[in-house]
């Protein structure tokens, strides 16, 4: 009995733990977004269903602010 509410207590946090990086990735990428003049909103979604690609992508795009 001990043992399967260990599993699904380890199974939850493991799980809450996901959700926060995933979090944090969004708002990376937001802010990144936001750095290069790009659109928050549209990046935003895009790291919402894309994580890491949205990031990586949208890292290596040249800003479109001008000095």
């Amino acid at each position: 009995m001990l043992l399967a509410a260990t599993n699904s207590t380890a199974f939850l946090i493991g799980w809450g733990i996901g959700l926060i990086i995933w979090l944090l990735i969004i708002v990376w990428t937001v802010s990144i977004a936001r750095k290069k003049g790009r659109s928050a909103f549209g990046w935003g979604a895009l790291a919402f269903f894309f994580s890491w690609i949205a990031t990586l992508v949208v890292a290596l795009m040249p800003s479109r602010k001008t000095v």
